[in-house]
């Protein structure tokens, strides 16, 4: 991990500008769990589910709410559900007699309050059994009493979220555009590693409405929210130590997806990538030559002592119109670092306003900034 020693420095990032060329992942991965395979379509509901041969897989949602009837947003939330495999090619299949033995999921919700500062997050892992599941063929996840994710009656998500404190939200989220699949021939890479690739389902913009309860709280909210559904068995390759990434939902009606892959040496990994996703659902993306993501401030957690560049400049190229486009990314709060049952795993996960390069506010945000701790290097590979 580089500390950084200000707190107002502005480092660079320069993306290595190097072509990316097409590797064929191999069958199964050095360990035996199979590897997702190119041209797959994915076909809803089933996609939804759980991929249970796979090494690794998780569902994940970002949003910004507003309380009905006022004008700016008061949350930030994230749930995610992470499903983690036994043994290769153990309790593929769901039933009583793998009860509690070869699969474990891991949940874990945050909420940032921006009216008076707060930031709810907690984590919690079960086997799979009474507590925990995740249903095959259908969207159907429960971990605990803490997260529960379901197809909803109105042509979306249902969920109830739980924080430790007793407050929830009870959403229903409705897709506003078709499920994109990101990557070449349908696989996102995460690095030069063959293997390391991931299937890569996402509903850029979805619609939400629901209620937050706190107490004697009871509010209605509304807003948009970002899904992203991964399976993979190999998710970062040997040489990378963690990732920055965001989902950037802009007021035009289009979206952007952002990441760099951080190698171990410092170094970003060419398979980083900017996708723009336009007001019909279709996909543009470049490749590390063509763009660059600077950290203009960072914040130092009080918690763990682990330094984060939460403010971000992301410049890129825009490869039909040639366009220079400019995101900033500013936190609606800092202390939003999420620190789990394992502090070497703690991450940042914040909500942020998006900036053209004026200074005017064009959208919003979530930012994740992971393995500064270096609790991931290692772990996924």
């Amino acid at each position: 991990m580089r500390i950084f020693k200000s707190l107002l420095v502005c480092w660079i990032i320069s993306l290595q500008a190097t072509a990316v060329a097409w590797i064929e992942p191999p069958a199964v991965t050095a360990k035996g769990y199979p590897v997702p395979a190119p041209d797959t379509r994915p076909e809803t509901p089933a996609a939804h589910g759980a991929h249970r041969a796979y090494a690794i897989e998780w569902w994940y949602w970002t949003g910004h709410l507003r309380v009905v009837g006022e004008a700016e947003d008061r949350f930030g939330f994230q749930s995610t559900v992470f499903r983690i495999a036994g043994a290769p090619g153990a309790a593929v299949e769901a039933g009583e007699e793998t009860f509690g033995d070869q699969q474990l999921y891991m949940s874990h919700v945050g909420l940032s309050d921006f009216l008076d500062g707060s930031y709810r997050h907690h984590e919690r892992v079960y086997r799979e059994g009474w507590q925990a599941r995740v249903g095959v063929g259908e969207l159907d996840l429960r971990v605990g009493p803490i997260a529960a994710w379901e197809l909803s009656d109105e042509g979306g998500f249902g969920t109830t979220i739980r924080y430790k404190d007793g407050a929830r939200l009870e959403l229903v989220l409705r897709p506003a555009k078709p499920m994109v699949a990101f990557g070449e021939r349908g696989l996102s890479r995460k690095g030069g590693d063959p293997a390391a690739v991931s299937w890569y389902w996402t509903y850029t913009r979805l619609e939400v409405t629901g209620t937050f309860v706190d107490g004697d709280e009871r509010v209605a909210v509304e807003g948009l929210a970002w899904m992203d559904h991964e399976i993979s068995s190999s998710q970062l390759g040997s040489d990378l130590e963690g990732w920055d990434w965001t989902a950037i939902h802009l007021n035009d009606g289009t979206e952007v997806k952002a990441y760099r892959l951080r190698q171990a040496d410092g170094g970003s990994d060419p398979w980083s990538a900017v996708y723009w996703i336009d007001e019909a659902g279709h996909t543009e993306s470049v490749y590390a030559d063509q763009f660059t993501w600077e950290g203009l401030s960072e914040w130092t957690s009080p918690a763990t002592g682990l330094t984060y560049p939460t403010t971000v400049r992301i410049t890129a190229r825009h490869p039909v119109t040639g366009e220079t486009k400019v995101y900033n990314l500013v936190p609606r709060m800092d202390a939003q670092e999420f620190v789990g049952n394992n502090g070497s795993n703690a991450y940042w996960e914040g909500a942020c306003k998006v900036q053209d390069a004026s200074g005017r506010v064009i959208g919003r945000a979530y930012l994740e900034l992971a393995g500064y701790g270096g609790g991931l290097s290692g772990q996924l590979n």
